[in-house]
C-alpha cells in the first residue's frame, strides 16, 4: 500500500477536528479510551502531524493517543506551550508521555521544564538538548532569517517545494534503502500537495524563536530521570555535539541507536513504539 493510500484510509477512520483555543485554532485527531494513559505527539519541522498516523494506528488500542498542529496564529515557542496547555485542559489531558521528533524534541523539553507535574516519560527522537551550546549554534543557523523569510514569501512557492523535497531526499535519505526513499518521496508530495507559504513562513520563525528561550539545565529535567528515551540516527540533521547535549540533559535515559537518517522516525514505526511502550511499562 503506497503512502497515499495509507493516509487516506487512516484520514477516513480518523477525521481531524478542530478547537479554538486562546484564539488559536488545533487542528487535531485523538484516539484510544479517554481512561487510558496518554501519548501526545509534538511535530517536528514541517509541523505535520500526519507523519504520526502511524503511530496512532499502532498505540491506540493500548493508549490514548494525540496529535495536532501548531495553530498559526501563535507566533513563539512559548505562546504556543501555553496554549496547548489550555488545549489539553479543554481534552481532558492532565498527564501524558510527550514523545518529539527533530523540532517536536526541542519543544517536548520545554513542555516539560514549564509543566513538570504534567511528564510521564518524554520520548525524544532524532534532536537535540536545548542547552546553551545548541542554542548557540542555532542562532548562527538562523542568522539569515530575515532574508530567507523575505525570498519565501515572494519567490515561486510551488517550484520551492520541488526543491524542498529533493533536498530533503538527497540530504537526509541517502543511506536509505530504495524502498524507503520511495515511501519518503510519497510521504512528501502528499505532504507538499496542500502545504501553504504561509504554514511554511510560521513554522520556520517559530523553530528560528527557539533560540531566543533561556538554556535548559539537566537540572530541569530532574523530576524525570529514568523515564526518557532518546533516539538517534547514524547520521541527522543534528551534530554529534547537539545530540551529545541531549545526552547530557537526560543522563539517566535510556538510548537507542539506528542506522537510518533524519526520518528513521517514519520509517521504523514498529521500533519506536516498542521502545515507548516498554519505557511506560516500567515507569
Amino acid at each position: 500500500m503506497t503512502y497515499s493510500e495509507s493516509i487516506e484510509l487512516f484520514l477516513k477512520t480518523h477525521p481531524y477536528q478542530e478547537m479554538r483555543v486562546d484564539g488559536a485554532v488545533f487542528r487535531y485527531v485523538t484516539a484510544g479510551e479517554e481512561s487510558a494513559p496518554c501519548v501526545v505527539f509534538l511535530n517536528g519541522g514541517m509541523n505535520c502531524s500526519e507523519m504520526w498516523f502511524q503511530y496512532v494506528e499502532k498505540m491506540s488500542g493500548e493508549y490514548r493517543t494525540l496529535i495536532f498542529d501548531y495553530p498559526q496564529e501563535l507566533i513563539t515557542c512559548e505562546e504556543t506551550i501555553a496554549a496547548m496547555r489550555s488545549f489539553f485542559m479543554r481534552l481532558g489531558i492532565k498527564k501524558a508521555f510527550f514523545a518529539g521528533a527533530s523540532f517536536g524534541g526541542i519543544m517536548a523539553q520545554l513542555w516539560a521544564r514549564a509543566y513538570p507535574e504534567t511528564v510521564t516519560g518524554l520520548g525524544l527522537f532524532s534532536t537535540a538538548g536545548l542547552d546553551e551550546n545548541t542554542i548557540r549554534s542555532a542562532g548562527k543557523k538562523y542568522r539569515f532569517l530575515p532574508l530567507l523569510l523575505w525570498y519565501m514569501k515572494r519567490c515561486n512557492y510551488e517550484k520551492l517545494k520541488t526543491k524542498l523535497i529533493n533536498n530533503s531526499l538527497k540530504r537526509y535519505a541517502r543511506q536509505e534503502t530504495p524502498e524507503n526513499q520511495q515511501y519518503l518521496r510519497e510521504m512528501f508530495e502528499w505532504i507538499f500537495r496542500g502545504y501553504t507559504r504561509e504554514k511554511d513562513m510560521h513554522i520556520t520563525s517559530m523553530m528560528a524563536g527557539a533560540v531566543d528561550t533561556k538554556p535548559c539545565v539537566a537540572e530541569d529535567f530532574a523530576f524525570v530521570r529514568d523515564r526518557v528515551l532518546l533516539v538517534f540516527p547514524e547520521k541527522d540533521f543534528f551534530s554529534e555535539e547537539e545530540q551529545a547535549s541531549l545526552r547530557k540533559l537526560f543522563p539517566s535515559a535510556a538510548v537507542q541507536s539506528i542506522r537510518n537518517g533524519h526520518f528513521g522516525t517514519v520509517l521504523e514505526c514498529d521500533r519506536y513504539t516498542g521502545w515507548m511502550r516498554n519505557l511506560i511499562a516500567d515507569a
